[in-house]
């Protein structure tokens, strides 16, 4: 017989505080007031970024595929990777979780573990944040973090023709990948996959697992990141993003397909078992959440830590009118994720 499992109906709003509060308990002088009052209250001297994302039932995560933790991290990822890509370090997370009646209280504890595990193995606090119900499983991340001097944020806009274009990662594409084994029915490929071999095998597993909770480096933002003269995290897509830091830095950013080669030969083998060019995945994939970078020519000589945290797949070039990607000098079209887009 099925053990009953307690649902958030069941146990009432004060119910669900009580199970949730211990999981995001988290050492921090400087939480001065934290969870269970009407605001919370830090104490700060420096200056502060803020980010804010959300994740829905149905759009962002299937319940079934994506376990309760593995959504809390990544919830708490495409946060925490904003802040990053500024250039800042996350402090404080703000979480606000709507729910249906009946669902079971053992998915927001695990949602609750997935978000204070990523929190803290960064340094950063769950401060507080909001509770209620929704027919869509939802939750809503507000991260804000804290600049290491005034003055210092990287934005979006500071990419000069002559910078060198580089990614903090070593494989671009595994979302896609990932997200290729959910929508083409994992277990109907599988076979496929295993007649691959072991190293496909690896491959697919790997995609899947970081499709469901990615894994960045992030702390490659506040680290020797803080050196670069624009940065954005990769959520959307290499070119789309490419495009974002392009647009407002008015510049080019041509993409190396050398450089990229590596990335297409490794995803190849599972590409070809659903039919899709690796490049596709190399140049689209959302949900990476790598930190995509520019940095002046004399700071990538220099810097051994730079080149150790990022490696080089482009250069900034000058452009006229409105800033573009490219691959190898030509013209690329638009690859990524649009929320909006049919």
């Amino acid at each position: 017989m099925r053990q009953h499992e307690t649902n958030l109906g069941e146990l009432g709003e004060s119910g669900i505080l009580e199970r949730l509060f211990p999981i995001f308990r988290h050492a921090d002088e400087a939480v001065t007031v934290g969870p269970g009052d009407d605001c919370a209250v830090v104490r700060t001297s420096g200056e502060l970024v803020f980010t804010t994302d959300a994740m829905v039932e149905g759009y962002d995560f299937l319940l079934g595929i994506s376990d309760p933790v593995s959504i809390g991290r990544k919830a708490a990822v495409q946060n925490l990777a904003d802040v990053a890509s500024m250039g800042a370090k996350p402090r404080w997370l703000l979480t606000t979780v709507l729910a249906g009646k009946d669902t079971p209280i053992a998915v927001l504890e695990g949602i609750a573990e997935g978000i204070a595990l990523e929190a803290h193995s960064h340094g950063a606090s769950v401060i507080g944040g909001d509770l209620g119900t929704a027919r869509e499983l939802t939750i809503s991340i507000t991260a804000i973090g804290e600049l290491r001097a005034p003055g210092t944020a990287v934005v979006r806009s500071g990419a000069r023709a002559g910078d060198v274009l580089a990614v903090g990662g070593d494989l671009l594409g595994l979302s896609s990948a990932g997200l290729a084994q959910v929508l083409g029915k994992a277990d109907a490929t599988l076979p496929d996959i295993e007649a691959g071999g072991g190293a496909v095998a690896r491959l697919a597993k790997r995609a899947f697992a970081w499709h469901l909770a990615p894994e960045p480096a992030i702390a490659r933002g506040w680290n020797s990141g803080c050196r670069a003269s624009a940065m954005i995290d990769i959520s959307d897509g290499l070119v789309r993003d490419a495009s974002r830091i392009a647009r407002a830095s008015g510049v080019n950013l041509d993409l190396s397909r050398a450089a990229l080669e590596s990335d297409r030969a490794l995803l190849a083998p599972l590409a070809d078992i659903f039919g899709v060019d690796a490049m596709e995945w190399v140049l689209g994939s959302g949900e990476e959440h790598l930190m995509l970078a520019t940095f002046p020519a004399n700071v990538w000589a220099e810097s051994t830590e730079v080149r150790a945290e990022f490696r080089e797949i482009g250069r900034v070039l000058p452009c006229e009118g409105e800033g573009a990607v490219l691959l190898d000098g030509a013209p690329l079209a638009m690859h990524g994720w649009d929320h909006f887009s049919l």
